[in-house]
């Protein structure tokens, strides 16, 4: 069997993503899960668009901070400590707000780690 630790602060950040992503399942050599590190600064949101994805299901996981969710039903804030999740198709775009204190960090949970699975999501105005 193989282990890993994995620091997230070791890993390269994502290049084009609207704050700084450290992706520590590939660092793991994990397969069949997506898990990610994400810290946002305020006014900085976590994916790059509002979104839902077909299949995977959704976890994340606040560290730092209070996260901010905007879905179709209103917008959640989860405090530091808690957990927000989506199922497929569920509508999301998670951000740190302008007007926060400070930066917030989140570990993201993705399962199955499937790629092209994100679909734009556009709000009814």
């Amino acid at each position: 069997m193989e282990y890993s630790v994995i620091d997230p602060d070791d890993g390269e950040p994502v290049e084009g993503r609207p704050c700084n992503l450290r992706r520590l399942s590939d660092a793991a050599g994990l397969e069949n899960v997506a898990i990610n590190r994400f810290r946002a600064d305020p006014g900085e949101q976590l994916p790059l668009a509002y979104h839902y994805h077909e299949q995977q299901e959704e976890a994340f996981v606040v560290l730092s901070g209070t996260l901010h969710v905007e879905t179709p039903e209103g917008e959640l804030e989860v405090p530091e400590g808690s957990m927000f999740a989506a199922p497929p198709e569920a509508p999301h775009r998670a951000y740190n707000p302008e007007d926060a204190e400070g930066s917030i960090e989140v570990i993201a949970i993705g399962a199955p780690p499937v790629s092209d699975d994100a679909v734009p999501y556009e709000p009814d105005e």
